[in-house]
């Protein structure tokens, strides 16, 4: 047996009750719901909208001067964020919404201060439209991809565990966004909807295995995780180093910035796939477990699923020794 056969043995999932791998995913997803919804008590919506979403200033300048010493500087101002640009000393600021006499006063003082200077308006009038649009194209690209599912298998069961899978993977990375007090931006939104397609892709692997090939189940469920973990345990390792790149390639030289669009981008990704892990191989698997031993029950009525394998086996026998 070989390192990968002997880890797979050791977190083999067949060995536990169908309501036990269920629980864990469904708790999980709770909590999430609890995260979303006392962010949407306290900040007035579900995840914190950044800068592209609820509009504001931001304003490129030349400085020495330490994120810090600039935070200092412009208190009075409602500073979003402050990050290098990469261009030399350059460094973008960004100001949530204010008033037309504040902004007067920002402009004044970037003038004194640093002469020359670039400011950009977001209209807050935009920005709650870039917030339909989002969460228009989300509802579309998640009831799509629910229409395909239930076309490509036909049954309802197997169909409402991938697309529910899929749900919880987006809820949970925008309750972990929550927790890390990341902004919804225009990366955020593309990583939400790059999760739909990365969410489902081990689930359909998982269902067309159990529910197309012959075998038994668990050996089903054993050989679709083998195939289904390598594929997200790749596609992880790929997207982490994207991670570790976009936040850290400053470090390697001053002409470098960070790139903080790819990396919020990898950090919802990585959520996500995080807790596809436990959706497909416990939430996803217990429900389609459960369905499939139910409906060989059904077929060979009172008889346990077991029972009714060793007969089919029985037959087999029996015609090959008629032959």
């Amino acid at each position: 047996m070989t390192d990968i056969d002997s880890l797979f043995e050791k977190i083999d999932i067949t060995k536990y009750p169908v309501k036990k791998l269920i629980a864990i995913p469904l708790i999980i997803l709770l909590i999430a719901f609890a995260v979303l919804a006392y962010t949407q008590v306290t900040v007035d919506s579900p995840v914190r909208l950044g800068i592209d979403f609820k509009g504001g200033t931001v304003t490129k300048i030349t400085t020495d001067e330490t994120k810090e010493a600039l935070t200092a500087k412009f208190s009075a101002y409602p500073v979003a964020s402050i990050r290098d640009t990469g261009g030399g000393k350059e460094k973008s600021i960004e100001f949530g919404p204010m008033s037309k006499s504040k902004k007067d006063e920002l402009i004044a003082m970037l003038k004194e201060e640093y002469g020359s200077y670039e400011l950009k308006d977001i209209s807050p009038l935009f920005g709650m439209e870039s917030q339909k649009q989002a969460v228009r194209a989300l509802l579309i690209a998640f009831t799509l991809m629910a229409i395909v599912v239930f076309v490509v298998f036909r049954t309802l069961v197997p169909s409402f565990a991938v697309v529910l899978s899929a749900f919880s993977d987006i809820v949970v990375a925008m309750a972990c966004m929550d927790l890390i007090r990341m902004e919804l931006s225009l990366g955020t939104v593309a990583a939400l909807l790059m999760l739909i397609g990365y969410s489902v892709d081990s689930d359909i692997l998982l269902t067309r295995n159990l529910l197309h090939k012959k075998g038994e189940v668990n050996e089903k469920v054993r050989n679709a995780m083998k195939t289904g973990i390598t594929m997200t345990f790749t596609t992880f390792v790929a997207i982490f180093a994207m991670f570790l790149v976009s936040s850290s390639i400053h470090l390697f030289s001053s002409h470098f910035a960070p790139i903080p669009i790819l990396r919020d981008i990898s950090v919802v990704i990585l959520f996500g796939l995080a807790m596809d892990l436990l959706n497909t191989w416990l939430l996803n698997a217990g429900i389609l477990k459960w369905y499939v031993e139910m409906k060989e029950k059904k077929k060979y009525g009172k008889r346990s699923v077991k029972s009714g394998s060793k007969k089919k086996n029985a037959k087999k026998k029996s015609k090959s020794s008629t032959v």
